[in-house]
């Protein structure tokens, strides 16, 4: 692989994120940008394609970057659910799985030399981790797949890392002890996914939100945000609540909103313009009215979504800021 070029470090990232003058933009669907160019997720792993299809990998990254995004993920968001399930990606040339720590070392690597490629200061990298989505999976076994995922990502000299899609408080709470134990040094991220339900505003399993923030009380993140779930406009309800709570106890934290391009689940068959860039944009930056510190997109979400922002913020707020 390329040597890995220069990025925002970890104190460096933090600082930036909680500037109360910044306006940030994260990047966009990964999977179904990679969906989107031929991947099955009925016999394939976005993070599979770290080995298989490395340049269609690293596109991805690329047209975010140029899309003007200052904070970039890595490809490894459903590493503990492969980790715990023994289906690590398959290194083709060896014809079997592939260490953890090779896989994390592509993943940072192809995001990092894309963003170099297209000339942009350096971003910041920031590792994306999902949940498992398996009920059932023993305590200890899944807080060791959270450590071992976690200490590899601190190895690879990523600016933070991010827990997102969290929808379930019991593998929240683990989720972040676990990955405070063996990365203390970088900023935790996290973002729930929620939508608009019987109690207002809960997870799929139904858990309200005031109980996900409970598990964060005591120890919060550097960063609150939401992700998936809901497109733009419907996720200002969540947004404008995230607000209220990151600012309250004293806590004062920055905020992310990550809407998907529709609402309800991720529809690859639809098409990818519709909304329009421009639509998804002028509702995307109006989240930052609501209490958000830095947008991006999740599913569906493309480059061509992002690179509608720039000019979509022109005279409604303070301009987009690099890092």
């Amino acid at each position: 692989m390329t040597p890995k070029p220069a990025f925002l470090q970890p104190q460096d990232f933090e600082k930036a994120i909680r500037s109360p003058d910044r306006r940030l933009l994260w990047d966009g669907g990964m999977g179904t940008a990679l969906i989107a160019r031929g991947l099955r997720l009925s016999d394939e792993s976005p993070e599979s394609w770290l080995w298989t299809h490395p340049e269609q990998v690293a596109e991805v990254h690329r047209g975010f970057a140029e899309a003007s995004a200052c904070v970039l993920q890595t490809n490894t968001f459903g590493l503990v659910r492969l980790l715990v399930g023994g289906q690590l990606p398959i290194d083709p040339a060896t014809g079997r799985p592939a260490s953890l720590g090779d896989t994390v070392d592509r993943a940072v690597a192809l995001a990092l030399t894309a963003a170099a490629a297209c000339g942009k200061p350096a971003p910041a990298l920031v590792a994306a981790i999902g949940p498992t989505g398996q009920p059932g999976i023993a305590a200890e076994r899944l807080a060791a797949a959270y450590r071992e995922v976690a200490t590899e990502l601190v190895r690879s000299g990523v600016s933070a890392i991010h827990l997102e899609t969290c929808f379930d408080p019991v593998e929240l709470r683990l989720a972040v002890r676990a990955v405070r134990e063996v990365a203390s040094a970088l900023p935790l991220l996290v973002s729930l996914t929620v939508t608009h339900g019987q109690q207002g505003l809960e997870t799929p399993l139904g858990v309200p939100l005031f109980r996900m923030l409970r598990e964060l009380v005591d120890d919060p993140p550097a960063l609150i945000g939401a992700n998936c779930s809901q497109n733009a406009d419907r996720m200002r309800g969540a947004v404008s609540a995230l607000a209220q709570w990151a600012q309250s106890e004293g806590r004062r934290l920055p905020v992310l909103a990550r809407p998907q391009l529709h609402s309800g689940a991720p529809d690859c068959k639809r098409k990818p313009m519709e909304p329009s860039p421009q639509r998804f944009a002028e509702q995307l930056v109006r989240l930052f009215d609501e209490g958000a510190t830095a947008v991006g997109g999740c599913c569906g979400v493309t480059a061509a979504h992002l690179a509608a922002v720039p000019q979509a913020i022109e005279g409604f707020l303070s301009p987009l800021t690099t890092l």
